[in-house]
């Protein structure tokens, strides 16, 4: 019996490691590989839709001031270029991204950068197939991974919107985002359905903010929640997203860090006060973390941050240059030892 245990044992390691080998060179980090996330928030706030249930405000646009001080955004650019390390970059915006040709030059810039090994871009996907290839022309689109926001109450030709993302599914690592807004709770299901039927990868977010008087996430109510934990991607997704977990121990800082528009490093975005890791408005020099830390934060909402906790780590992997595309690590073990399953596995950091 013990013989046929080890030979069971090497088996599987025997296919692990070809797994991994097989990960190599496809835009795929092997376990042990180290790559740095970056989430650069520019501050862009013009977007060509007004959702209700937008974070950054668009719904109210008569508040919204139309002014971006881009002054150090080429700059910033050109540091993140020549940083000594191999970086998953993801261009952050409080508005629609390809409505700024500033932004896109820039990003075409930073994708033909050799240290960086993936860009994320995110869209609402509202311009026209031909404005996407005019825009792409010149990126390493190798290196592209596009998210695209789904907004049922801002798209006005649901056919075409499709038409173009499968256009960009074909051409990108794509993946499409929904937002849990409560009044459309009751189409979520549906619509997710026929997004995945189509071969798109969808995930869920929560709704932050404020809807006939109650804070969301934390009003959902159990119908709520149950309906949310069917169509989220994964069970971290869920937790984080939708029942508020407090974050723990994170990597940011460490193997990821936050930049803003005034080229301030910080170990993340979600939380004041972190003394400043680089200033990539004047030097590309960031000084990161020795190892991770206690998040200060009562709750991790922002998707970036979110995925870089250490529970998220030793859980998952990314299994694309998309930072939304990823496999639970025990999905095979589980099928073995239920105990491992990824809704009933304890959770709890690995100090």
């Amino acid at each position: 019996m013990n013989r046929m245990f080890r030979d069971m044992h090497d088996a599987y390691g025997r296919v692990l490691d070809r797994l991994l080998e097989s990960r190599k060179g496809k835009g795929v980090d092997p376990y042990g590989e180290e790559v740095i996330n970056v989430r650069f928030f520019t501050d862009y706030n013009i977007c060509n839709y007004s959702c209700p249930y937008c974070i950054a405000g668009q719904a109210n646009k008569d508040e919204i001031v139309d002014e971006w001080d881009s002054t150090n955004y080429d700059t910033i650019i050109e540091n993140l270029a020549k940083l000594p390390r191999r970086l998953n970059v993801r261009i952050g915006v409080g508005g629609e991204f390809f409505v700024s040709k500033k932004l896109v030059a820039g990003a075409r810039r930073l994708s033909n950068a050799d240290n960086v090994q993936s860009l994320n871009l995110i869209t609402n996907l509202s311009l026209s197939e031909v404005q996407y290839r005019r825009h792409f022309q010149g990126f390493d689109t190798d290196k592209l991974a596009i998210v695209a926001s789904y907004h049922p109450t801002e798209i006005k030709d649901h056919d075409k919107w499709l038409a173009t993302a499968s256009f960009v599914k074909e051409k990108f690592d794509f993946a499409v985002i929904l937002v849990a807004y409560p009044p459309a709770l009751a189409k979520l299901r549906r619509i997710r359905r026929e997004l995945n039927s189509l071969g798109f990868v969808v995930f869920v977010q929560g709704y932050i903010g404020q809807y006939m008087g109650l804070s969301y996430p934390q009003s959902y109510t159990s119908k709520d929640r149950e309906l949310l934990r069917e169509v989220c991607y994964s069970r971290h997704d869920y937790e984080f997203f939708i029942e508020a977990k407090k974050p723990g121990l994170c990597n940011s800082g460490y193997k990821s860090f936050y930049v803003n528009m005034t080229g301030k490093v910080v170990p993340c975005g979600m939380v004041n006060g972190y003394e400043p890791l680089g200033d990539l408005s004047k030097s590309p020099h960031v000084k990161l973390n020795d190892g991770p830390q206690m998040c200060r934060s009562e709750t991790c909402f922002c998707d970036t941050e979110n995925m870089n906790t250490v529970v998220f780590e030793q859980n998952y992997y990314r299994s694309s240059k998309n930072q939304h595309v990823y496999e639970y690590r025990d999905e095979e073990k589980a099928l073995a030892d239920p105990s491992l399953g990824e809704w009933v596995k304890d959770y709890e950091d690995v100090v």
